[in-house]
């Protein structure tokens, strides 16, 4: 999850052999998996982005070209030096600048190219992709949301078999003029593949629009790190064990709130439950006791979903980075090691398990070129109906295989209020609709938002209590409200100690907003305190 606004400070600066000019490494100061707490030795130790394509193009797959990777003609910036993420080029404020990836295509054939950026400027931009041999070129055209917007090219490239240059430049419409813009990627598909993928994507999706009708939904990030509120912290296997799953879910029924989700792997790869694929990948990370299936159980009483959110694994988990092969060239034994697990908790679960939410989709599933339909399908294991999201936090769609947008702080008042600063994200959902984009990137996705009431996700401060919430009961009932006039499911990230307790001013904050807000409390709830 990403932790807050940019805080756009140059770090250092980085140098490519190839390049023509630097790139300053600019600091994403509030971006951090882990909480409070981060591996800051396995951070010294790993170079800037150890995960290097390889440029090998696949012909049968959406190949993604990250600005990071780039080789770069003239001075840019680097949106963040966090390892395990690749973000945006910014600073791009002339003709002159350009970008160059090397690839290697396995025949000579025609790719649709997409190019990935939003532009601070207003001014008209003409983008422009080329190889020694080929030309395509097109409009800039901003998504209508607004933000990281999706450009097709006018025409495919054509590549021929072998080792090329592939080379982004941006011009602006009008010559001479002033432009500023930032840039994640190229994307490089045969046209028959993306008219496939594209086809396949809206076939498989899942009617989760029953979504859309949930007034309140609670997310806690409970992890490895969550500390308690005095005394020492307890190993995970025991914190596991004794979850008090009951007490939680009187807790939760008592918000009116009607599907929860909940944390498994975060800043660490650990598992609250079996999981024999995780085990056979690094041994003593899963638990004895099955508190995925006990809180299934335990809320299912009480008529409340249960997703779970899954983090890939970011930098500060070394031991899973090398046990996963996290930073190979070629991703294809992460991901398989990523589809075990998953599809593992799938079949285990089944029509228990309602959701996913998983983590970083754009910025550290999306530059492996992953075979996103082979993901979705894992993440669907026992459940065709089961709602799935890949978090792209401001940026772009990163794939077309998810059924609802996961909307990070997409709420007025969130940090990204400006996609969404009126319930309405910017205009794409109706009032009183089913709460589904009708244009844009995201189009046909059902809307959600999860932020956070405290503005933090993991309480990981030691004998301390929990941060207080950002938000009055009146100004949450609100919000709420406003969500449910355009059918957008609310997820409220609540702080949460690691014996299983809800802190007590958030969970009074929540219960009276959702009684301004005229959510109904489900029959059986206890509203005990």
């Amino acid at each position: 999850m990403l932790r807050g606004r940019l805080a756009l400070v140059a770090a250092g600066v980085l140098h490519t052999a190839c390049c023509a000019g630097p790139v300053a490494a600019l600091d994403l100061a509030a971006h951090d998996t882990a909480g409070a707490h981060t591996d800051t030795a396995a951070e010294a130790d790993a170079a800037p982005f150890p995960f290097k394509p390889t440029g090998r193009l696949n012909p049968a797959a959406v190949n993604v070209l990250s600005a990071a990777d780039a080789d770069r003609t003239g001075e840019f910036m680097l949106e963040s030096p966090i390892t395990h993420l690749k973000r945006e080029i910014i600073g791009w404020q002339s003709a002159q600048q350009a970008l160059h990836w090397t690839v290697i295509a396995p025949q000579s054939d025609d790719y649709a190219v997409t190019v990935l950026l939003s532009a601070v400027s207003s001014q008209p931009l003409m983008l422009h992709v080329s190889t020694a041999e080929s030309a395509a070129s097109t409009r800039f055209q901003v998504d209508p949301r607004g933000g990281e917007s999706r450009n097709l090219l006018d025409q495919p490239l054509h590549l021929e078999a072998g080792r090329q240059t592939v080379t982004l430049s941006i011009t602006p419409a009008i010559p001479d003029a002033p432009f500023d813009a930032r840039v994640l990627s190229v994307e490089l598909t045969r046209p028959t593949v993306r008219d496939s993928l594209h086809r396949a994507a809206l076939d498989e999706r899942a009617d989760v629009r029953w979504m859309g009708q949930e007034r309140l939904g609670l997310a806690f990030t409970w992890s490895k790190r969550t500390m308690p509120r005095t005394g020492p912290q307890r190993s995970y296997a025991d914190a596991v064990a004794a979850f008090p799953v009951e007490r939680f879910a009187d807790d939760v029924a008592s918000t009116g709130a009607t599907f929860v989700v909940f944390g498994t792997a975060h800043s660490d790869q650990y598992i609250p439950g079996p999981n024999e694929a995780l085990d056979a990948i690094l041994p003593g990370r899963t638990a004895r006791r099955d508190l995925i299936a006990d809180l299934i159980a335990a809320l299912g009483k009480r008529h409340i979903k249960l997703f779970l959110y899954y983090h890939l694994g970011p930098i500060e988990d070394p031991a899973w980075s090398r046990a996963t092969h996290m930073w190979d060239s070629d991703p294809g034994r992460f991901f398989r090691n990523w589809v075990a697990i998953v599809s593992e908790m799938g079949r285990r679960y089944g029509a228990g398990l309602a959701g996913w939410w998983f983590d970083d989709g754009l910025f550290n599933y999306y530059y492996r070129s992953p075979d996103w339909a082979e993901l979705y399908r894992a993440a669907k294991t026992g459940n065709a109906g089961r709602a799935v999201c890949f978090n792209s936090w401001d940026g772009a769609s990163a794939t077309e295989f998810q059924d609802y947008y996961c909307g990070e702080e997409t709420v007025p008042g969130g940090l990204n209020d400006a996609l969404n600063h009126d319930g309405s994200f910017n205009g794409l959902l109706r009032r009183n609709g089913d709460g589904r984009f009708d244009r844009g990137q995201f189009a046909g996705l059902q809307s959600a938002t999860m932020f956070a009431l405290e503005g933090e996700w993991v309480h990981t401060r030691r004998d301390a209590a929990a941060a207080a919430p950002r938000r009055s009961a009146a100004s949450l009932a609100t919000t709420l409200e406003t969500l449910h006039r355009y059918h957008v499911a609310p997820m409220l990230s609540l702080l949460i100690y690691q014996d299983g307790t809800i802190p007590p001013a958030s969970l009074a904050t929540v219960r009276e907003a959702a009684k301004r807000a005229g959510i109904p409390q489900p029959a059986g709830a206890s509203t005990d305190q």
